[in-house]
């Protein structure tokens, strides 16, 4: 079995919105932590600045009090005004260098809550029209925005997370290559990716493929776990939809060596959010119990058979015995 680590983004613990309606209840953050303990198998907490960082002192007591870890801090760089328009690639200088300092202090926010590392979806920058923005320079401006923040603390890793559209309809990093090709041009070994699965299999991906492109790279930071219908980002449940791409890619994040957290990126909107990330964490579990029930030589020795058929027929037998 892996040695990950699980954590909740502690945002979905509250009120959840929808383009159509509102969920769930408004909570302060301690309300949102006493949640938190009430989920099965976690250890930590996404914590989203600025939101989760009104003040500081408080957070880190909560944190104390229910003995969980801040897993990562998480960077908002989209939902104020300021930044609809773009946050690293906005045509205002001033924004973009905002939205660097944004990333810097929740750098100096994650090294002093033991972290070290930082996440963040830039997803106000993209476009949603043509001839609506300057494709060469708006990814000048993304890759110097990352890597001016990257060298602000070399102790602290810089994530980020891909993402094919929402709410800009095109990102400018909206899958495992391109953002992949962005943290070898900015060439500073504290830039990586976070893996977000939902979005991986919404822009067509192979979660474990994708996993195995970055890892190989040296670039796999941070996992997201989640599920959809391929469809558009829904933030289901992990393996509810696509099953077998849930069991692969932990099994290969197994054969890779990943020992970091994996964090439940689940809305659960109509459902109870306790119940909701607690069958999280149990489905990831379940995934990897398939794995060792097979066994990881016999998975690999069909993988090097090349017989999807052989593999298929082991994990059905596994699940059924």
């Amino acid at each position: 079995m892996s040695t990950w680590k699980y954590s909740v983004i502690l945002g979905f613990l509250g009120k959840l919105n929808d383009r159509f309606a509102t969920y769930g209840e408004q909570r302060e953050i301690a309300g949102k932590f006493e949640l938190a303990s009430k989920i099965e198998g976690i250890q930590g907490l996404e914590l989203v600045y600025p939101f989760d960082f009104a003040d500081v002192a408080v957070t880190k007591t909560l944190l104390k009090q229910h003995n969980l870890a801040c897993s990562t801090v998480n960077v908002n760089i989209k939902s104020e005004a300021k930044f609809h328009l773009g946050a690293l690639t906005s045509k205002d200088a001033g924004i973009r260098k905002e939205a660097v300092s944004y990333l810097q202090q929740a750098m100096d926010l994650s090294a002093d809550l033991g972290t070290n590392m930082i996440t963040c979806c830039p997803l106000s920058d993209g476009y949603d029209y043509a001839f609506e923005i300057d494709y060469p320079k708006a990814w000048k401006w993304f890759i110097d925005g990352v890597g001016t923040a990257a060298s602000y603390r070399a102790d602290v890793r810089v994530s980020m997370e891909y993402k094919q559209s929402e709410p800009r309809h095109k990102v400018i990093i909206p899958n495992s290559g391109t953002t992949l090709a962005a943290c070898l041009q900015v060439g500073l070994p504290n830039v990586g990716v976070t893996m977000d699965m939902g979005h991986a299999l919404y822009t067509g991906e192979g979660t474990a493929q994708a996993a195995g492109l970055l890892a190989q790279a040296g670039k796999l930071f941070l996992v997201h776990v989640n599920d959809n219908y391929r469809n558009w980002d829904w933030d289901m449940i992990p393996g509810s939809v696509n099953t077998w791409d849930l069991v692969e890619c932990m099994y290969y994040l197994g054969e890779i060596g990943y020992r970091g957290w994996l964090t439940s990126d689940v809305a659960p909107f109509r459902l109870d959010s306790v119940k909701t990330c607690s069958a999280t964490y149990r489905s990831v579990v379940w995934a990897e119990k398939v794995v060792e029930k097979v066994g990881r030589e016999k998975i690999r020795e069909i993988i090097a058979q090349g017989d999807p058929v052989d593999a298929l027929d082991a994990l059905q037998a596994a699940v059924l015995g």
